[in-house]
């Protein structure tokens, strides 16, 4: 059984904003809080320990963490966030989501975490039902060189990435709200509305 304790939750939040005018998008708020505090809160009860990977406003992003991580290189997306995660990490586990998602799911961990139970698989991704939501995602600490000689060799894309690993998909249709982040200034005022 793989424990809280053996779970690190790691939160991307270094995004360029290019969609939401340069602004650092995990920041905006929502009722009163930015989308990040939101994912923080809602991730707190389900790891041990929460990282944030930034590159800009880490003393801002610290209030939510227990650590703020930034990119050793730039330009590589945001695998390289995760490699930065998946390399200061304590726990076996790291657990990977948008700090733009304010309805994650509180149960997500624990129902990716119940599909590496056997111990075959590297991964866990959920799949909404429509398609296969692969930034939030559950892998294995030890995958860190696997992932730094991905993108040593060009890889980009994060979907690349998880279907090159074996990978277990989790039927998470029944919570569609978790997988809904926010890409532009439109979108973020229509989830405002939706919530009153």
């Amino acid at each position: 059984m793989i424990l809280r304790a053996d779970i690190t939750g790691l939160v991307l939040c270094g995004g360029r904003g290019a969609r939401f005018g340069g602004r650092d998008k995990p920041l905006e708020e929502l009722a009163g809080k930015p989308l990040v505090q939101h994912v923080c809160e809602r991730l707190q009860p389900q790891v041990a320990a929460i990282v944030v990977s930034c590159n800009r406003n880490a003393d801002l992003y610290a209030r939510w963490a227990d650590r703020i991580v930034v990119d050793a290189r730039t330009g590589r997306g945001p695998l390289e966030g995760v490699l930065a995660g998946l390399r200061i990490a304590e726990t076996g586990h790291v657990f990977v989501c948008p700090g733009d998602a304010p309805l994650l799911s509180e149960r997500i961990v624990a129902r990716l975490a119940a599909a590496l139970e056997d111990g075959s698989a590297q991964a866990a991704v959920p799949h909404d039902g429509v398609r296969t939501q692969h930034l939030f995602l559950l892998l294995r600490r030890a995958l860190a060189e696997r992932l730094a000689r991905f993108l040593d060799a060009g890889g980009r894309a994060v979907h690349a990435f998880v279907d090159s690993l074996h990978a277990v998909p989790v039927d998470m249709a029944d919570e569609r709200a978790t997988f809904v982040n926010v890409n532009t200034a439109s979108e973020l005022a229509a989830l405002a509305a939706a919530q009153k």
